[in-house]
């Protein structure tokens, strides 16, 4: 197989308060992937409880619409990294509670 494309970007959320976080959609044109996203940068003002994630949410493909976890919970499995033959699209988030989160996205396309 040969890859055929390589795209990425970042994605930052910033709460000092509440928790918050930021999602992003990737339309894909029927095309084998290959996607993973990861943390890239975390920044904490002295909290003694705070948090940083970066996960995938969603993926549409040959397999159907798959729904992953959309916080960090208790027994939740986060998922950062994957392959789906013919997707469509493919959701990535960060999510951050009393700091400040960057993450980074890629999705390759296979032939």
């Amino acid at each position: 197989m040969t890859v055929t494309a390589i795209r990425g970007n970042e994605m930052w959320a910033r709460d000092f308060d509440d928790p918050h976080s930021y999602s992003v959609t990737a339309q894909v044109k029927n095309r084998n992937i290959f996607a993973e996203v990861a943390l890239i940068s975390t920044w904490t003002a002295g909290e003694d409880h705070s948090a940083s994630d970066a996960f995938i949410t969603q993926v549409v493909s040959d397999s159907g619409v798959e729904n992953f976890p959309t916080e960090n919970t208790v027994g939740g499995d986060l998922v950062a990294v994957l392959y789906r033959k013919n997707a469509t699209s493919i959701t990535f988030k960060v999510a951050c509670y009393q700091t400040k989160s960057m993450a980074r996205w890629m999705i390759f396309e296979w032939a």
